[in-house]
């Protein structure tokens, strides 16, 4: 039977397989959470509840993907120096426990406690916990937009383009609003490592909206990373809104045009549209910072669906781990929630000689940095996650980053206030 003869016919045989796929049902008695999402902020909901309320809940994780992808050495693989691995979420989820079902989430039916999958399949919870992630979308009109893993083919296109070309200037853009703009400056700060062996003749330009280089970790870190940039013999054009590239030119303002032969650009993020949950601005989830949705009964949300403004693995990572004791306390463990609190750390790529450098800010009172050449968290890989990290260590085979696996890094970490002012 093809599905472009009998496309209702297929679409029942495919939700008749989602459920068929489906794990058993919650063990009388236990309080079962759903969790809607197989990125970081999933896996890290569902291995704190294991360790947090073990013999009290009944964690049934949910994904349209059947995959963890580890993504953030994409922007490692154009250069070799990394590669994105990808593990069973089943597999994943069975080993703390819990169990995994194929499917979408696209609705909440709060007075009934059920969440809805796409092709019409419900599933009841007692917490809900919301982990579907963001929807990139191109914000430079013409630019080539690097979202990650299904890009990075697009971009050795772009770089032997390049070096036969021998001349010319490339533009990385962050575009502003909604994001993380670190992965930017990795790509940045990579190519020209590897263009001034290919074609040393051409020019690397960075584009951001930023006031300074990476100002979210402040005034230190800033100041670091922009040595780095002069170093490696990038252009620098910080507080310009890029919105797209012809021709030969960035358009621009305040400025105007900006020269560039090439341009790549970060995409902008947008919330999902999740029947029957509160949206604010970008459709992102308003929460408390104990990870529970305005207005909501019983149902959380973690990650780059929240309307906190900094979209990164290791906050989501946070944003999990306080839901997490949320919900392990209203399921009858003896442990007192404590509130998402971020600690924002990143780990730069560079393509040259690895240092490690630590920002703290002390909400205004003064500002504090350390450069070392060792790990300031462990372990020390680019997903900092409570539970997360460690478990990729130990049973998928995420090993910490070394400095012979990549060529350089810079790490930098800073505590951030609740509510930080978007980037």
């Amino acid at each position: 039977m093809a599905c472009g003869v009998l496309p209702m016919a297929c679409s029942s045989v495919a939700a008749t397989l989602r459920l068929m796929t489906r794990t058993t049902p919650s063990l009388r008695g236990r309080h079962r959470v759903v969790v809607a999402g197989g990125g970081v902020a999933g896996l890290e909901t569902v291995l704190a509840l294991s360790r947090l309320a073990p013999g009290l809940v009944d964690v049934e994780l949910v994904a349209p993907e059947h995959h963890f992808w580890y993504r953030p050495l994409a922007v490692a693989e154009p250069f070799d120096a990394g590669r994105v691995v990808r593990f069973e979420l089943a597999a994943l989820a069975a080993e703390v426990g819990a169990t995994y079902t194929p499917g979408e989430l696209v609705g909440v039916r709060t007075d009934e406690r059920v969440a809805e999958l796409a092709h019409g399949a419900d599933v009841p919870y007692d917490s809900l916990v919301l982990a579907a992630g963001a929807v990139p979308e191109e914000a430079v009109d013409g630019a080539l937009t690097f979202r990650g893993p299904a890009d990075t083919e697009r971009f050795r296109g772009l770089l032997d383009e390049i070096e036969k070309a021998g001349h010319g200037t490339l533009a990385f853009i962050h575009p502003g609003g909604t994001g993380w703009p670190l992965p930017l400056y990795e790509l940045a700060l990579m190519t020209a490592a590897e263009l001034a062996e290919r074609a040393p003749d051409v020019r690397v330009r960075l584009v951001t909206r930023e006031a300074a280089p990476l100002e979210l970790f402040g005034g230190a870190a800033s100041d670091a990373v922009r040595d780095l940039l002069v170093q490696r013999r990038i252009e620098i054009s910080t507080g310009l809104y890029a919105s797209s590239w012809a021709n030969g030119t960035v358009e621009t303002a305040p400025d105007g045009p900006v020269e560039a032969t090439w341009a790549v650009a970060l995409p902008t993020l947008r919330g999902p549209d999740l029947a029957g949950v509160p949206r604010g601005r970008g459709g992102f989830v308003p929460t408390d910072r104990h990870g529970r949705v305005h207005g909501l009964e019983a149902v959380y949300a973690a990650g780059d669906l929240t309307a906190f403004p900094i979209k990164q693995g290791g906050l989501a990572a946070q944003q999990a781990d306080a839901v997490a004791e949320s919900i392990a306390a209203e399921a009858g463990a003896r442990i007192d929630p404590r509130p998402f609190e971020p600690v924002l750390r990143g780990l730069l790529l560079t393509g040259g000689v690895p240092a490690y450098l630590r920002a703290e800010l002390g909400g205004g009172r003064g500002e504090t940095s350390l450069v070392a050449n060792e790990a300031l968290w462990w372990p020390p890989g680019k997903i900092v996650g409570r539970e997360l990290a460690p478990f990729l260590a130990r049973v998928a085979g995420i090993e910490p980053l070394a400095p012979l696996e990549a060529p350089g890094v810079v790490a930098i970490e800073i505590p951030l206030e609740t509510e930080p002012v978007a980037a």
